[in-house]
């Protein structure tokens, strides 16, 4: 798998919807496609469209391919707080922009993007659904109630910028064990300037989600779903996704081997295949 990250970060525009401006990748902007199946990828928290960067550059090949910096995130605006309805409001607005109707939508989420993508499934009938690492219950640990409750001088230095101990803590959270260095260190590079630029309320997004709970609303997905998850993931645990699983009634489950809550950097080939074997038994 080729990857050309510089045209994928910079091969972008601006769409306005809801009082805020997301940066968009599009690639119908340089090619035509003859099937009106449209992918929408929906990044995590704190993240940015360069995380989905392999798999824009496969699937661009052969489908409509759409990515965006979520409100909050990346390049888009940031405003102070944010919801749920915010969201989903704005996936709405953004496919009415790009005129990408509901029945041809195949909705792509990691992590927080994953919790988007199932609650938007859940309200109205899409083509597919693809949750990657995604979510039932929001489980706090000790840094997001000290990043929720404490003055940002207590742990944007600490826990933000690239030091020992992000070097370490990331290492362990996000990647299997069994990962290459090499893969890790492309994801810091990756990242690096973003997170020690982001705004300190940016960081605190998730604490306006920690009475999520997807059990209420899930079993309202009627769409085909794929749920693929890290075996190794230690954010988003295989329990969450297998439970996703049995509330979802249309679903299958995929674990990807030696593999943590980053698979897009891990695994990015196996998961381009998984998705893409799906995608194509839709028809």
């Amino acid at each position: 798998m080729t990857m050309y990250v510089d045209r994928v970060i910079t091969d972008t525009f601006y769409v306005e919807v809801n009082n805020v401006k997301l940066r968009v990748f599009d690639s119908s902007q340089r090619r035509k496609y003859d099937t009106g199946t449209t992918l929408f990828f929906l990044h995590g928290s704190p993240g940015q469209i360069s995380n989905w960067k392999y798999l824009l550059d496969y699937f661009k090949e052969y489908y409509r391919t759409i990515a965006y910096d979520l409100r909050g995130y990346g390049m888009s605006s940031k405003p102070r707080e944010v919801s749920l309805e915010d969201y989903l409001r704005d996936q709405e607005a953004l496919m009415e922009k790009l005129g990408v109707r509901d029945e041809d939508a195949v909705l792509i989420g990691h992590s927080f993007g994953g919790l988007i993508a199932q609650e938007y499934a859940a309200r109205r009938r899409v083509r597919a659904v693809i949750l990657i690492g995604s979510l039932v219950k929001l489980k706090p640990d000790m840094i997001d109630w000290i990043v929720w409750n404490l003055p940002s001088i207590f742990w944007r230095k600490l826990f933000f910028t690239e030091n020992a101990f992000t070097r370490k803590l990331y290492r362990k959270m996000f990647f299997s064990i069994e990962t290459p260095d090499k893969v890790y260190e492309e994801f810091m590079r990756d990242n690096k300037e973003y997170m020690e630029t982001l705004p300190t309320h940016v960081f605190r997004y998730l604490k306006y989600f920690k009475d999520y709970d997807a059990s209420k609303t899930v079993t309202k997905i009627k769409s085909p779903t794929l749920i693929i998850v890290g075996e190794e993931d230690q954010v988003t645990p295989i329990e969450q996704s297998k439970i996703l699983n049995r509330l979802i009634k249309n679903s299958v489950l995929k674990v990807i081997p030696k593999a943590g809550h980053l698979v897009l950097y891990e695994k990015p080939k196996m998961l381009a295949e998984e998705i893409h074997k799906f995608i194509k038994n839709l028809y």
